[in-house]
């Protein structure tokens, strides 16, 4: 990708840096204090003699003060900065530093939902060689978070912070933070009497997945690829999501349903899909086996992997957002696979397709300036009223410049994949989030009472 935003989402206050990562304190920092109509920068650590900011590409200030505040914003609204860095009147240094102001309705909505499901602020500085993230404390049983970067396992931090000093310039990441937290005294109570009442086997299950929260903090980010006056002026906006005219045609655009018309305005596209990546399941229904009377039945599966073209699914939901000529529209489309159930013998026994009315989409705001929405997915087995459905849960803003946040939760089975494009040009979407059982027993998870996975992505 050519282009890519760099997020910061900042907190009032700033949090230090973890002591194994001491070295970091020298790299060129900004502190960031936001209000809901103004953002506050203090530039650390005598970084140059002089400096120029850039908001989504347009200079708005420039001098030898290290301290900078930007009046007469959008609350609850991503801005993209980029600040150069200059000493004896040379361009030293470029930090990419994206604030979202502040959201007057936050601390009602902390209120009223679980700690995992509440928005975590993850600060990213990104400088030459090197993405420092900090973020607010996540509930967390021995205080201890797992750094991930593009699926790897990098480290495990007893601090809110981590800073990466192995990337390369002008490349992009996908972060993760990752808490657990064991579920309640009744609530694992409840899960067990289910799992005796219902004769759920659990000899294969991970207990850990299946007695704890779970919750990954994800940001995409791209360190500066260059120091020169022009990359100053770029708007960090990831090539799949800018708005532009489509120079080549691609088969999978029509697999994904997507118009290849080529975006000269901005339209995004949201594509959430669940799949089982096996061919075949056991059944885990007990219940329905006995009815039937057959046993050793088994669930068809969709046969693949992660992949945002492919027609093979459980379900899939994709939301539009489009700004036709400054006329704001969100729309979007829901769709249900087909469900088979074979006997022992691999003989077809039942087919079926669930109704889509399980999958709702709540429009929450259509403006000129960004849009937010929410999808509340329930949707299972059309077979008999015993089987569980898979469930999910989430919320996302929008921004017409290109900028998004989603978080929300989902059952620990089946696979989920979630992707973010131009919705009318042939450019692949971007990955935003992905989750993957670990084997055929993990669809125990998709009986009730059993934890959720909490997820939150943001750009």
């Amino acid at each position: 990708m050519k282009k890519q935003i760099i997020p910061i989402l900042i907190a009032v206050g700033f949090m230090l840096l973890s002591q194994q990562e001491a070295d970091a304190k020298d790299l060129g920092k900004v502190k960031s204090i936001r209000g809901n109509n103004s953002i506050q920068m203090v530039l650390e650590n005598d970084l140059g003699d002089y400096y120029k900011v850039y908001r989504d590409g347009k200079k708005i200030w420039e001098g030898s003060k290290e301290e900078f505040v930007d009046n007469n914003l959008e609350p609850d609204y991503y801005y993209n900065y980029k600040i150069g860095v200059y000493k004896n009147n040379k361009l030293i240094d470029i930090i990419s530093h994206k604030v979202k102001t502040k959201d007057k309705n936050l601390n009602k909505k902390k209120q009223e939902e679980h700690v995992y499901a509440q928005e975590t602020d993850i600060v990213t500085t990104i400088g030459q060689d090197y993405v420092t993230l900090e973020w607010e404390p996540i509930a967390d049983d021995d205080g201890i978070y797992e750094v991930y970067r593009d699926g790897e396992f990098l480290a495990s931090v007893n601090s809110t912070s981590y800073t990466d000093t192995t990337v390369k310039n002008g490349e992009d990441y996908l972060y993760e933070i990752v808490a657990k937290k064991e579920v309640s005294a009744k609530q694992k109570k409840q899960i067990e009497e289910y799992i005796k009442n219902n004769q759920v086997d659990i000899s294969e299950l991970d207990k850990e997945q299946l007695f704890k929260d779970i919750k990954t903090v994800g940001k995409l980010v791209e360190t500066v690829k260059e120091l020169s006056e022009e990359e100053l002026t770029t708007l960090d906006i990831p090539e799949e999501l800018q708005k532009q005219k489509s120079s080549k045609k691609d088969s999978n655009v029509k697999i994904a349903g997507i118009p290849d018309i080529g975006a000269e305005y901005p339209a995004y596209i949201f594509r959430y899909t669940t799949f089982i990546p096996y061919a075949k399941v056991d059944n885990p229904n007990a219940i329905h086996e006995g009815i039937l009377g057959e046993y050793g039945t088994q669930l068809k599966g969709d046969n693949r992997g992660f992949d945002p073209f492919s027609n093979k699914y459980r379900t899939r939901v994709d939301v539009y957002t489009t700004w036709w000529y400054n006329d704001p529209e969100l729309f979007y489309d829901r769709f249900v696979g087909e469900s088979v159930l074979y006997d022992s013998k691999g003989n077809v026994l039942l087919r079926g397709t669930a109704s889509p009315n399980g999958i709702k989409v709540t429009k929450d705001l259509v403006s000129s300036t960004k849009m937010m929405w929410r999808v509340n997915h329930d949707v299972g087995v059309p077979f008999h009223s015993s089987y569980p459905n898979i469930t999910y849960y989430y919320e996302a803003t929008v921004y017409k410049n290109g900028n998004f946040s989603i978080r929300g939760s989902h059952d620990k089975a089946p696979n989920h994949e979630i992707y973010a494009g131009n919705a009318y040009t042939d450019l692949r979407p971007l990955t935003v989030y992905t989750y993957a059982v670990s084997s055929t027993a993990d669809f125990a998870y998709l009986f009730p009472g059993t934890p959720q996975k909490y997820f939150e992505v943001s750009m």
